[in-house]
């Protein structure tokens, strides 16, 4: 029996860890997200020049937005942010912000891809928490 419920505490414990960690990372895209608006203060018309995949085994197709800054720089820079199915087609005009300090600091404006996977990950951080205190106090109540 004690064998029993020190494998429920366990369960239950990596439950709610697993979700705090979900939480963390949806509170570090929010936080990333702000700082991006609060620094890319500048707009810019970009045209998407190419989709690039991302990384090893990565799914997803990162577009690559060619942009003039208020200097007169024409950069081609590759977003932080990709999809599978793209979002963007080559050859697509965007509206951009971009950091004037640092131009190839850049989001997409009205681009809500950000938004999505912080609510995904804050609500799967939830849910975990929940099943984890649940199975917990469940087992606690009737063991």
């Amino acid at each position: 029996m004690e064998e029993k419920m020190m494998f429920i505490i366990i369960f239950s414990g990596i439950w709610c860890f697993l979700g705090i960690v979900f939480l963390g990372v949806s509170r570090i895209i929010s936080s990333v997200r702000a700082n991006k608006e609060e620094t890319c203060t500048s707009k810019a018309i970009g045209t998407v020049t190419d989709l690039v995949r991302g990384g090893n085994r990565s799914g997803c197709l990162y577009p690559v937005v060619g942009y003039t800054t208020a200097r007169g720089e024409d950069l081609k820079v590759r977003s932080n942010i990709g999809t599978n199915p793209p979002r963007y087609a080559v050859g697509q005009t965007v509206h951009i912000r971009y950091d004037p300090n640092k131009p190839e600091k850049f989001y997409i404006d009205g681009d809500s891809t950000a938004n999505l996977l912080k609510k995904i990950f804050f609500f799967v951080g939830i849910g975990m928490i929940t099943v984890g205190l649940l199975v917990g106090i469940l087992v606690f109540l009737f063991a």
